[in-house]
């Protein structure tokens, strides 16, 4: 049936008139629910997160919520339940919550997965945040199937003002247990915003305090790439550690953006590296004035002082932590200084523990046996150029090295110091240093221990100006009104390969395969030296009554090898007009045991000659020196003469210095006592002394 126009127009009225009735039922209601604060809203919310996050939720009254003009909801009181496998309180118990949103931040949260909340306000809170070894934790939730939560970013919190905060963090894989406190001020009317943060306890088993305070912390986590740094101080001590910061802070929840001037104080880097997860050497006590500059996941470091030991350093470094494809954090940049001694290397090597605390060793023992922390060189990689103005080598030097260049490269587990160049004295040492504690983690066989190698060459090193000369021998020719002589002149030329494996010095030593080769050309010896030597009282006397006068050395020359720790001279003689000197034995490293002989032969009559060799022996730390009760037999003097003839032929080459007068002296030492000639090599190599950049190496 056709309905007629005025029977449209009244049906249209009607349900006009409906929806209109229907509106202001609703806006009515709305308006009712919106001052009443959406008050039955509360349970059906506390049961959907209960079941959603599967923990127990509890959402206490006065329960506010208003939907105009944008969210907020005001809690009377917020908890969430810790897992049942915890024995934990609870996860998050909050009392007084306040909380502001913005419809255009729910918006851009569905189109770009960024949360960002206007405004939180809590009067207290605690968190309970713990960890168990297998890695689960009470703040973990059960996910959907398609939840990427490493692809959401943090929320960003515009305005946080806490009256009271806690939050104790257990972790046992890190083992650490932390009790922090905080509260912040911010977004108020009051004139000075303020927010303190402290920590209390224990960071990977050792005790860790730490302040912080800024007039602005939340709010400057923002992804605003033009948000403005605020200004914050703070200190942090951890085992002994102390670490002052000064500067200021942007975007703190995500890039973490950090710019300031800190300051450092330890016993040892080793533990500055603990605490950052970084790889550092175990050192002196140290002080480190630096500047740094976090800008995302990059840290730039620049080091205007570091007191290390005695030594003074600097360094510009950079720090990226990121691990891509695979890869490990690497460390970059340029280390120099202006004073550097080589004794601050010690503890790195074992004679202090990685606390700085120093190492007793094992009862009649000297070398440090402590196991080094070589492991750790495989969670970092580094590429830094050094170049060191000023070398010590100790109170038995008196030139330092000037300058001390090298290269280090640190590379899945694989330590190199290449191209090592370094000055003194007039003469060069060049060559590398290598240790490989790769480990492959991949791999269920057996790790090697870390496999060590040295290769050095020294050339055209003028020992009277680099040996020190004893405060004794310098008093006695004072008072004489003379200037001290050095003990021995001349040229120092050689090389040294060695290869060792160990995870400790000791273990390295006891180790060594290789050879180490020295000779001195155009040198002089101390009289008194070579005649106490040769055991010669008379000789001896007169040149300490008489004053001491220098011997031209016609042959010095010592050629080592090791084998498993135990070292061997395979020639060993020192050649004046006075006395020829002969050294045979061993030099056991891995026992710390001595067994030498040193058999002299003067060449001059006195009545008072003993004629015996004196024979070194015992341990490293009890050595015992002592002659021979019967005298030295020319024969003995002979058979050991003997036994040096082949390998002093086979390091000849080495020794000529292009007029091959070193190699005749020394080839004429040994036939004088042994009855056959040492033929000197009829093309001569050259030795390190006579190469024009470096010295001979051994595989180079």
């Amino acid at each position: 049936m056709t309905r007629s126009p005025r029977q449209l127009i009244h049906g249209l009225l009607r349900f006009g008139k409906t929806m209109l009735w229907l509106f202001v039922g609703l806006s009515i209601a709305f308006i009712t629910c919106e001052v009443l604060g959406w008050k039955f809203l509360r349970e059906p919310a506390q049961t959907l997160l209960s079941k959603q996050l599967q923990r127990e939720v509890i959402l206490d009254a006065p329960f506010q919520l208003h939907l105009w003009a944008g969210i907020q909801l005001d809690l009377g009181h917020l908890y969430i339940s810790a897992p049942e496998s915890f024995k934990a309180p609870h996860l998050v118990d909050a009392n007084n919550i306040s909380i502001k949103l913005r419809y255009s931040d729910l918006w851009r949260y569905k189109q770009q997965g960024a949360l960002h909340i206007r405004e939180i306000r809590v009067d207290d809170i605690d968190a309970q945040l713990i960890r168990h070894a297998d890695g689960s934790a009470t703040w973990q939730f059960p996910k959907e199937e398609d939840d990427d939560a490493a692809s959401q970013p943090l929320p960003v919190i515009e305005t946080l003002v806490v009256k009271n905060g806690s939050s104790t963090i257990k972790d046992a894989i890190s083992n650490t247990s932390l009790k922090a406190k905080f509260k912040t001020d911010e977004g108020s009317l009051q004139d000075e915003l303020r927010s303190e943060v402290s920590i209390n306890g224990h960071f990977q088993d050792k005790p860790l305090k730490a302040f912080l305070e800024t007039p602005g912390f939340l709010p400057i986590a923002t992804q605003d790439q033009d948000a403005e740094p605020i200004k914050s101080k703070g200190w942090l001590e951890y085992a002994k550690l102390r670490v002052d910061f000064n500067g200021k802070v942007s975007d703190l929840f995500g890039r973490q953006d950090i710019a300031g001037d800190v300051v450092v104080t330890g016993p040892s880097l080793a533990v500055l590296g603990d605490l950052t997860g970084s790889v550092f050497p175990t050192t002196a006590p140290f002080r480190l004035s630096t500047t740094i500059n976090k800008h995302s996941d990059i840290w730039e470091v620049n080091v205007d002082s570091a007191k290390i030991g005695k030594s003074s350093l600097n360094a510009i470094l950079k720090y990226d932590p990121r691990r891509q494809d695979g890869g490990i954090p690497i460390l970059s940049g340029q280390l120099g200084g202006s004073r550097f001694y080589l004794a601050d290397l010690a503890p790195a090597f074992g004679a202090l523990q990685a606390d700085g605390s120093p190492v007793q060793p094992a009862k009649g023992r000297v070398i440090p046996d402590r196991p080094l922390d070589l492991p750790s060189l495989n969670f970092m990689d580094a590429d830094i150029s050094i170049k060191l103005d000023y070398m010590d080598l100790g109170n038995a030097f008196a030139l330092p090295v000037s300058p001390f260049k090298a290269h280090l490269n640190l590379t899945q587990g694989k330590l190199g110091i290449d191209d090592i160049f370094a000055n003194t004295a007039d003469g060069s040492l060049n060559g590398s240093f290598s240790v490989d504690a790769h480990e492959d983690k991949d791999s269920d066989q057996h790790q090697y221990l870390p496999q060590w190698q040295i290769k050095l060459g020294w050339k055209n090193i003028d020992l009277a100006k680099w040996l020190q000369v004893s405060k004794d021998r310098q008093e006695a020719a004072k008072k004489q009104g003379k200037q001290a002589p050095p003990y021995i002149t001349g040229t120092l030329n050689g090389r040294t390969d060695l290869t060792g494996k160990g995870n400790s010095t000791a273990g390295l030593l006891s180790s060594l395969n290789g050879k180490t080769t020295l000779f001195i050309e155009h040198g002089e010896v101390s009289r008194l030296i070579m005649e106490l030597l040769g055991l010669d009282i008379a000789q001896s006397i007169s040149a300490w009554l008489g004053g001491d006068h220098s011997q031209r050395l016609q042959c010095a020359v010592m050629d080592l090898k090791a084998s498993n720790g135990l070292i061997q001279p395979e020639v060993a003689l020192i050649d004046t007009p006075v006395t020829l000197v002969l050294i045979n034995g061993s030099v056991d490293l891995g026992q710390e045991k001595l067994d030498l002989l040193l058999a002299a032969k003067p060449k001059n009559f006195s009545p008072l000659t003993l004629r015996s060799p004196i024979k070194l022996q015992g341990t490293f730390a009890d050595p015992k020196v002592r002659p021979e009760t019967v005298p030295i037999a020319a024969r003995l003097l002979g058979s050991v003469a003997l036994a040096f003839v082949n390998p002093l032929a086979a390091i000849l080459p080495y020794l000529d210095t292009g007029s091959s007068s070193q190699a005749y002296n020394c080839s004429q030492s040994l036939s004088t006592y042994t009855g056959k000639p040492v033929k000197t090599p009829e093309t001569p190599k050259a030795s390190p002394a006579s190469e024009e950049n470096h010295a001979i190496i051994p595989g180079h």
